[in-house]
């Protein structure tokens, strides 16, 4: 597909380009969405524009070979500060230098950008649209205040895209709620299982104890605090040796709540941060995969969960609700009693396993691939440079 470009909209280049961004993500599920991505956006022929990249200065994906010339690759400051600074000027001169007409952000909340150049945006910031969730208070008070304060930074600047790309119905009827969107310029594009993880018989099953796999950083929302205080409920019921928390984190996230504890603390294994194309290896050895979330988009976890064909237990939210049906069991994250006697029937072989997996892959079955995926955003991306209005 050739695009038809008007020569109004190709600034001071004779080939329009299309801006890939990056920058917000740096740590988390996003990754390894943002490098199955990049492999994608690669894989595929943009006849009639170019390609230009902007990553992040640190992390996994700033070490991503990217396939383009220097020329068109740019790495943003993760610093606040830097990063304002450099949105307003150096990304600006980029933008015109290069004919940029098209700016796709994967997720995040967008870029400052001219009157010619069409933003497309990824949100997966559920943060900024459950303002009733628990979440906030867990947290303390400076901390909230700071994360309202970027939230609403967040919105202002939303409302500045041509198109606001979400995972799930129930985002889009929040994202367009909270921050004043029409709803129909904010599109439902589901996401595709990554293509880091194998589709396979699961080879834990019979390997003991009950292995609960946790896939996330220390970061509040994700709940792993109360752990400690779970694996202690579960060792008052008899369990010692019976079960294993799993997680991909270092230990000091939760060193205060283990301090002094040599029991509680036994039954967990901390594997520190995994890169996106080993994440394989870690399903290899688990039972079940546990979030515990208060806020999620289309968390990478369920759709890995499913392709792995390992059960969930997962948060009583919408969110999980809308995404996981029937492959799922569901707990309050704040209900420590709850939490460990849903991981107790795990471990008693209480739960009927084989019928989660199978509706985990009856649903899995409904979304795409990435290749897909990518198939229906290059068309769309494509019809912006062309100047045409076809949705995603």
């Amino acid at each position: 597909m050739t695009a038809r470009v008007t020569p109004a909209r190709t600034g001071a280049a004779s080939v329009p380009g299309i801006l890939f961004d990056f920058s917000g993500i740096r740590t988390g599920g996003g990754v390894q969405l943002a490098l199955n991505f990049l492999d994608s956006v690669f894989s595929r022929e943009w006849m009639g524009v170019k390609l230009f990249v902007l990553l992040p200065d640190s992390g996994e994906l700033a070490r991503y070979p990217l396939k383009v010339p220097a020329s068109h690759q740019l790495r943003c400051p993760s610093q606040v500060l830097r990063r304002a600074w450099f949105e307003r000027t150096t990304l600006q001169s980029f933008i015109r230098d290069n004919g940029i007409v098209v700016i796709k952000t994967l997720f995040g909340a967008g870029l400052p950008h001219g009157r010619d150049v069409t933003s497309v945006v990824g949100i997966a910031y559920p943060i900024i649209c459950y303002p009733e969730s628990p979440y906030w208070r867990h947290l303390p008070w400076r901390a909230a205040l700071r994360q309202r304060i970027k939230n609403a930074a967040r919105r202002r600047r939303l409302l500045a895209a041509d198109r606001v790309i979400v995972e799930t119905p129930v985002m889009q009827r929040r994202i367009a709620a909270c921050c004043g969107l029409p709803l129909n310029k904010v599109y439902v594009l589901p996401p595709a299982p990554s293509d880091y993880l194998n589709t396979a018989s699961h080879a834990a099953a019979d390997v003991r104890p009950v292995t609960f796999l946790f896939l996330s950083g220390p970061s509040p929302h994700k709940n792993l605090w109360r752990l400690p205080a779970v694996a202690r409920r579960m060792l008052a019921s008899g369990a010692a040796g019976r079960f294993r928390f799993l997680i991909s984190c270092n230990a000091d996230a939760l060193a205060n709540e283990l301090k002094g504890d040599a029991a509680a603390a036994g039954h967990f294994d901390f594997r520190g941060a995994v890169a996106s194309r080993d994440i394989q290896s870690l399903y290899d050895e688990a039972h079940v995969l546990v979030n515990l979330s208060d806020l999620e988009s289309f968390s990478n976890n369920y759709m890995e969960a499913w392709k792995a064909n390992v059960p969930l237990l997962v948060s009583d939210r919408d969110f999980a609700r809308e995404i996981c049906g029937e492959s799922a069991i569901y707990c309050e994250p704040h209900n420590v009693g709850q939490i460990a006697e849903r991981m107790l029937a795990f471990v008693h072989g209480q739960v009927d396993v084989a019928r989660l997996v199978a509706n985990g892959v009856a649903r899995l079955r409904h979304l795409g691939n990435q290749d897909t995926r990518m198939d229906r955003i290059h068309a769309m991306l494509l019809s912006c440079v062309a100047g045409e209005g076809v949705p995603c």
